[in-house]
C-alpha cells in the first residue's frame, strides 16, 4: 500500500514537470497513471484496515471471552464498568 502511495506522489511530480516543460499529452498520461496508483493504494489501505479491525476483535474476544466480538461492544462494556 505504501509503495503505491509513494508511486502516486512521484508520478504526480513527474506530471507537473511535464506540464512545466509543456508536454501536455505526456503529463496527462502520467497523471492518469498517478490516479490509478492512488486508487490502488486507497483500496489496499481499506483492505488493511478491515483486516486490522478483525484481528483486534479476535484478540479482544480471546481476552474477554466475548461470544460476538466487536470493538464497540468491548469499549462499551469496558467504560460501563468504570
Amino acid at each position: 500500500m505504501q509503495t503505491y502511495g509513494v508511486a502516486t506522489l512521484l508520478l504526480s511530480i513527474l506530471s507537473m514537470f511535464f506540464i512545466f516543460i509543456e508536454y501536455q499529452k505526456v503529463a496527462q498520461f502520467i497523471f492518469a497513471l498517478s490516479l490509478i496508483t492512488f486508487s490502488i493504494s486507497i483500496f489496499l489501505s481499506l483492505i488493511e484496515i478491515r483486516l486490522s479491525t478483525k484481528a483486534i476483535e479476535l484478540e479482544l474476544s480471546d481476552m474477554e471471552g466475548l461470544e460476538d466480538p466487536t470493538v464497540m461492544e468491548y469499549l462499551r462494556k469496558k467504560f460501563d464498568r468504570e
